[in-house]
């Protein structure tokens, strides 16, 4: 018989840390802050210290603590770690929400399977987080594992894609800790800044020259003619990327030459209007013929549905790993075309005012709170000079360039 009784333990008050009482033969009831009361059974196996958790009191009664000890020691006597088993029976539930495989499964399910941009998440999580920690319990997983699986990605010279990880990682132990299965995201408390460095700061643009390099490439790119054209768009409207991924045929006004970009699409919840230029809506045109009966401008394989968030981004980088010659390419990004375009505009002289408002931009200060103005007509005109410039530019045959200034004398 062991040391301990019901009134004994029932007498055992919490203090402000957890202290053991010992029944014998390493099985210990350890009283918590909570107050909680836990049996734990201690042991030593191949010269190592080892504790199995064998439940919580009263739930597992003094009588049922001693059998599952005893079970235990049976265990530990044939030279089984009895914990070890105890976890990797656990870990056999791949359903589990307990242990990192179980969990992401379900975060899968109900969360990434619903986003346009979810299968990428999804990857990172099933490539690069659960070969490292997928059978491990929830309790078990620490801040340090989460840095070790974001630093083997830095290391393989990726920051970017290791602090897209981190942003997953956080994902998935927010949604445990919103469902009460971990009381602390151990993810959280990575600060990605020290981990993978602060985020660049982009100033990229492209001059006149790099902007024809970058069209002539993108009309030999491994990828279909809509998406080509899509680069082109993105130019020549000033739009973001993912403005034009979610764009519906319904939002588009061939003969007032308009293009609604609606508030459930707009990165600043307002709507916004696109005034196209003629060769804007030319290529408009072309998308329109090429989806078919599809309500998107840019459909998936899934007619009903518009191409994934990051399909423009993938063809870059397949195109700039499969082609040496485009290594240049390296250190452009799709948003630069939007810089590009600004930064030209500017250079050309038109005013600032109405090229943020093509942009869709939010006039900052006071200057913000009293200018109502849309420009509506300035800005058609900006952008068909615009795409005048550009045609200009990659001796488009019929280019028809206007003079640069006009709005500036305007």
């Amino acid at each position: 018989m062991g040391k301990l009784t019901d009134t004994r333990i029932k007498g055992f008050k919490p203090r402000a840390s957890a202290y053991q009482v010992s029944d014998g033969s390493g099985l210990v009831l350890e009283v918590r802050p909570g107050p909680q009361k836990a049996w734990l059974y201690r042991y030593r196996l191949h010269g190592r210290q080892e504790k199995l958790s064998l439940g919580l009191y009263p739930k597992l009664s003094l009588a049922e603590a001693r059998k599952r000890h005893f079970e235990a020691q049976q265990l530990v006597a044939s030279g089984k770690s009895a914990a070890r088993l105890k976890q990797e029976e656990k870990r056999r539930l791949s359903d589990d929400l307990q242990c990192v495989r179980g969990l992401a499964k379900a975060y899968i399910e109900d969360y990434l399977s619903k986003l346009t941009s979810g299968a990428k998440a999804q990857a990172y999580i099933q490539k690069q987080v659960l070969p490292s920690i997928g059978n491990k319990l929830l309790h078990e997983v620490t801040p340090s594992d989460c840095v070790a699986i974001v630093e083997t990605v830095k290391r393989r010279g990726a920051p970017a894609v290791a602090r897209k990880i981190l942003e997953q990682l956080r994902g998935l132990f927010g949604y445990a800790v919103d469902r009460h299965l971990l009381a602390i995201n151990p993810a959280a408390q990575v600060r990605a800044a020290k981990i993978v460095g602060a985020r660049a700061s982009r100033d990229r643009t492209l001059q006149p020259d790099e902007i024809k390099r970058f069209l002539d490439a993108a009309e030999k790119f491994p990828t279909s003619q809509a998406n080509r054209i899509a680069f082109r768009l993105i130019l020549l409207t000033l739009c973001r990327k993912g403005e034009l991924v979610k764009a519906r045929w319904d939002h588009i006004d061939f003969e007032r030459g308009e293009w609604r970009i609606p508030v459930q699409n707009a990165k600043n919840r307002q709507e916004h209007v696109v005034y196209l230029s003629t060769q804007a809506r030319e290529l408009f045109k072309e998308l329109r013929e090429l989806a078919g009966r599809s309500p998107w401008v840019l459909p998936g394989r899934n007619l009903e549905d518009h191409i994934s968030i990051t399909t423009l981004n993938q063809v870059t980088f397949v195109t700039k790993q499969s082609d040496k010659s485009l290594a240049w390419l390296d250190d452009v990004r799709i948003h630069d075309l939007r810089r590009t375009a600004s930064t030209q505009l500017h250079e050309a002289g038109f005013p600032s005012d109405v090229i943020e408002k093509a942009l869709a931009h939010t006039i900052a200060g006071v200057r913000g709170v009293y200018n109502r103005a849309e420009y509506s007509d300035q800005r058609r005109a900006m952008l068909q000079q615009w795409a005048d410039m550009v045609d200009s530019w990659v001796n488009v045959k019929g280019a028809n360039v206007v003079a640069l200034g006009l709005l500036r004398a305007a």
